[in-house]
């Protein structure tokens, strides 16, 4: 047996304070439908869906409805709009819409209540509209009424399409409508209420162009990575025709709240040469999610945290500030200390931390405490004493014989523990011949641990010099980096 669902979504926001008009809100509703049956259609206020190859996929109808239900909300929670979704089913599509329209009429509260198709009112379906008050006059006011007349009687008085519409409610002739398709890739231009000459206006037109890719993401079930504002400029002014900006994020969102931030950062800093009439929205990068209504890989309800990610926040701050402004270390394979990591634009390995987080989340700390790895990281920990801060510039200390002096007499707790950069490390590399042709020697180095007469504790290291005659075997000494 077949099902068909009928939806109809009325905004109860003020005309003009959403994004989306109803035109706008039905073609969402019929994309968000998309993700749940292949067979979308428009009839006049309704969407309708035949759901009939889904129900095994979801469950049954019930648990169909309701993730239909539960996705439609939050579409409309996450663009700020406010509206009520009514739906009804039926064997046949008119049915569906039949019931739907009924069901809008008894929430106004007039009439009965009619369970049985046979008794539907005749201005629930639309081809007997146009002939209500001859159909009322001769007494005909239900489905019924018109299917116990003659065939040949109502074809010559009303025409053959109101004959046919009564076979497709009855199901001995087949739905034939234009399907709702989604393209392969968004692209969608609105013209805008006004001229805008400051960038972040722009934001109004493009949080309507979002809300429309938000759905089209949730029809296709994939997430967006990657985003393309193109703005038109007046053509009367003699600048380029066209204005754009690409923005991408980490990881794939259908969730578009943190894109239109990222969006308003980039436009605040942005300069309009010519006022702008239109507006055009382009997916770059998309992805397939697997599991598109799951926040996390987690199953339990405390892993669904609230608030912005870190990813999300770098990105934020990235956009805000600028990328070299918000910066994250990168470990570099070198001994010397000064030379183990190096500071790089954390908007260049956003993808990278966004990936170690998850595989974080999906190993266990249990798997992650009591894996070679961390033990092989803890003993190198140990073995080592670094500082908790070093100096930019190691600084050359005074000596009193062989020994350094720091703000007085220093005692020596620890060391040596030896440090060589030598050929072995660098053979070959650009860095070695820079360092050689700068005039600046590897390192070979002892680092000790001493206290000052304050109590300090210091990193200091000697520069361990190659044989030579006793008499000229005169130590350099450098304070490097304090403890904690």
């Amino acid at each position: 047996m077949r099902c068909w669902i009928a939806l109809h979504t009325s905004i109860t926001t003020e005309p003009g304070a959403g994004l989306l008009d109803e035109a706008g809100v039905q073609r969402a509703v019929a994309s968000i439908a998309l993700g749940f049956s292949p067979r979308v259609a428009l009839l006049d206020e309704a969407v309708l869906v035949d759901a009939t190859a889904s129900l095994r996929l979801f469950g049954g109808l019930a648990c169909l409805m309701q993730l239909l239900q539960a996705r439609l909300l939050a579409f409309f929670e996450s663009n700020q709009l406010l509206a009520h979704v009514e739906r009804a089913q039926g064997a046949t599509s008119l049915i569906a819409i039949g019931r739907l329209r009924w069901q809008a009429q008894q929430t106004a509260g007039t009439g009965a209540v009619k369970k049985r198709v046979a008794e539907l009112p005749m201005h629930t379906l639309s081809a007997a509209r146009p002939h209500l008050g001859v159909l009322a006059r001769i007494g005909c006011r239900t489905w019924d009424d018109l299917l116990r007349l003659p065939r040949d009687g109502v074809a010559r008085r009303f025409g053959a399409e109101l004959l046919q519409a009564l076979d497709r409610a009855c199901g001995t002739v087949a739905d034939e409508y234009d399907w709702q398709v989604l393209p392969e890739h968004f692209d969608e231009k609105i013209e805008l209420n006004a001229l805008v000459i400051h960038a972040p206006a722009l934001m109004a037109g493009a949080e309507r162009l979002l809300a429309s890719l938000q759905a089209w993401l949730l029809g296709r079930q994939s997430g967006l990575s990657a985003l393309r504002l193109t703005w038109h400029l007046d053509k009367r002014r003699d600048v380029p025709p066209t204005g754009e900006l690409d923005v991408r994020t980490a990881q794939p969102a259908q969730d578009l709240r943190h894109v239109a931030r990222l969006v308003a950062e980039h436009l605040a800093q942005h300069k309009l040469p010519a006022p702008v009439h239109s507006l055009s929205l382009q997916s770059l990068v998309t992805e397939p999610l697997a599991d598109a209504g799951a926040a996390t890989g987690s199953l339990l309800m405390t892993e669904r945290k609230q608030g912005d990610s870190a990813v999300e926040l770098i990105e934020r701050l990235s956009a805000r500030l600028g990328p070299a402004q918000v910066q994250v270390w990168q470990a570099q394979a070198d001994h010397r200390p000064e030379l183990m990591q190096r500071w790089v634009p954390a908007q260049t390995t956003i993808k990278s931390i966004a990936g170690s987080a998850r595989s974080i989340r999906a190993r266990g700390r249990k798997d992650i405490k009591n894996s070679p790895e961390s033990e092989a990281r803890s003993e190198t920990r140990t073995e080592a004493l670094y500082p908790a801060w070093l100096l930019p510039e190691p600084l050359k200390l005074a000596t009193v014989g062989n020994s350094p002096v720091y703000q007085g007499k220093l005692f020596r707790l620890a060391g040596p523990q030896r440090l060589e950069a030598a050929g072995w490390l660098l053979a070959g590399s650009d860095a070695a011949h820079g360092a050689v042709g700068q005039g600046k020697p590897l390192a070979l180095r002892d680092y000790f641990v001493y206290r000052s007469q304050l109590g300090s504790l210091l990193w200091i290291y000697s520069e361990r010099l190659v044989p030579a005659p006793e008499a000229l075997q005169q130590r350099a000494w450098y304070l490097h980096g304090f403890f904690a």
